[in-house]
């Protein structure tokens, strides 16, 4: 596809082109029609000053004198040559050349005093001119005269080759300036499109920068920022919603939950019992939803900070396997951590607790029954550090795992066997983000799953 800026280079050029061209056209047909008019009167000329010279030989009574004749100034003409007949169409005066032009038919052109035609020798081209000539005594000739369009075909060759080199030179003079200007034409729009590049939903308190002159591209970026004003504002109402919402839903939850337990324990029904349970597991699940909104609206909204310590990397990962090894053993689920290197950085070590837990969590859940999960912590280089959690579960689908680290996101296949609310891996991506790390995911259907965590040795 080609840019906004390449189809008006491409026009003023194409434009200015066919303008030239044609004004080039018109200037030659021009100067080769004025130089064949300039060639016929200088020929006609020759012919009246050969015709006076002929009259006064021939009526004074004497001969003609070919000297005499060839003396004739001949005015802007070249290879000149001439030929008489008398009315009998007997050559008075013979030229070798002209000998092999065609004759005309005297009668005919008696009616006209000058006639013009062509002749192609080997050579050059002829322009020849028959004029008749009349007597005091009553007694007809007929002259040709004719000059060589050597000259005017020089000079016609002459302005084309000109037009030649003046018509390229001109388009590229043309598309230099046609790029120029429509740089500096869109050079606004190409700042206020970096611009655009840079807001982004963490940032819509920025603005885009206006020109200065107040024409349509100011006007355009003006109704952006105005578009980006409204949607900051949207979010910000959003993420108020969201955190309110969050903290007004915990305190009901706790209380139904505990009322809920206390009931459990007094009751002796054991459908009664299971039934609570069940809404518990429900509660629970609610009570996890909030904490997750709420961790969310505090990221998007820049509330949460790091707490840098220095973190063993290895005993905080033995930590999280311990926490979820019970969770692990009722799946009939193995879990094998393997520390090559004992590993120390700066971190917040609560929040990347979080994470690995919520990645442990997510491969037991998925992980087949009596199947193992594998948790492996080892020093890329001298920067960085790679953590891999793999499962042995049924994998994700190529066509999802694009949108694994999205909000919300849920797979068709796992959405009504197991629980959740798609937002642990958002949290832990924004979290690995913050500690300038990276989170990538790879998967093979029906062999498992791998989760890759690379975390920088020092956070700049």
């Amino acid at each position: 596809m080609f840019s906004i800026k390449s189809k008006i280079i491409f026009a003023y050029t194409l434009v200015f082109g066919i303008m030239l061209s044609a004004f080039s056209f018109i200037i030659f047909q021009s100067t080769r029609h004025a130089e064949f008019q300039k060639l016929e009167a200088n020929l006609k000329s020759y012919s009246v000053a050969l015709q006076t010279e002929i009259m006064e030989e021939l009526n004074g009574g004497g001969t003609l004198d070919i000297k005499e004749l060839r003396s004739v100034h001949a005015k802007g003409l070249s290879g000149v040559r001439f030929q008489l007949f008398d009315s009998m169409h007997k050559k008075i005066l013979s030229d070798s050349v002209l000998s092999q032009a065609p004759n005309i038919d005297f009668n005919k052109e008696k009616r006209q005093y000058f006639h013009f035609s062509r002749f192609h020798t080997p050579k050059e081209t002829l322009k020849i001119l028959w004029m008749p000539i009349e007597t005091e005594q009553d007694s007809l000739y007929m002259l040709e005269t004719a000059a060589s369009l050597r000259d005017a075909y020089e000079d016609l060759d002459r302005l084309f080759y000109i037009f030649i080199i003046v018509i390229p030179l001109g388009l590229i003079l043309t598309g230099i300036m046609a790029y120029f200007i429509s740089k500096a034409a869109f050079k606004p729009v190409t700042k206020m499109a970096d611009n655009a590049k840079e807001i982004t939903g963490n940032n819509l308190d920025k603005r885009l920068e206006l020109p200065k002159a107040k024409d349509e591209v100011r006007a355009l970026g003006e109704t952006l920022n105005e578009m980006v004003e409204r949607l900051d504002d949207a979010f910000k109402s959003q993420k108020r919603f969201v955190a309110d919402a969050s903290h007004e839903i915990r305190t009901p939850l706790t209380v139904i939950q505990t009322e809920l337990e206390i009931l459990e324990r007094k009751l002796s029904d054991d459908e009664a019992k299971e039934s609570i349970k069940i809404a518990l597991n429900e509660i629970d699940g609610l009570t996890k939803l909030t904490s997750s909104l709420l961790t969310l609206s505090k990221l998007d909204s820049s509330q949460i900070r790091l707490n840098l310590t220095v973190v063993r990397l290895d005993e905080l990962l033995t930590d999280c396997v311990q926490l979820l090894n019970k969770q692990a053993i009722r799946k009939s689920v193995k879990l094998d951590l393997q520390i090559n290197d004992a590993v120390e950085i700066k971190a917040d070590k609560e929040k990347l607790k979080s994470v690995f837990v919520n990645l442990i969590e997510n491969a037991i859940k998925f992980s087949n029954t009596g199947s193992f999960v594998s948790v492996k912590l080892g020093v890329m280089d001298s920067k960085d550090i790679k953590i891999e959690f793999e499962d042995n579960g049924s994998g994700i689908p190529p066509h999802e795992l694009p949108y694994i680290f999205k909000r919300f996101y849920r797979s068709n296949e796992t959405r009504a066997e197991i629980s959740g609310n798609g937002l642990g891996l958002a949290i832990a991506k924004e979290i690995i983000d913050m500690h300038k790390g990276r989170i990538t995911v790879s998967s093979e259907l029906g062999k498992g799953t791998v989760f890759t965590v690379i975390l920088p040795m020092n956070i700049v």
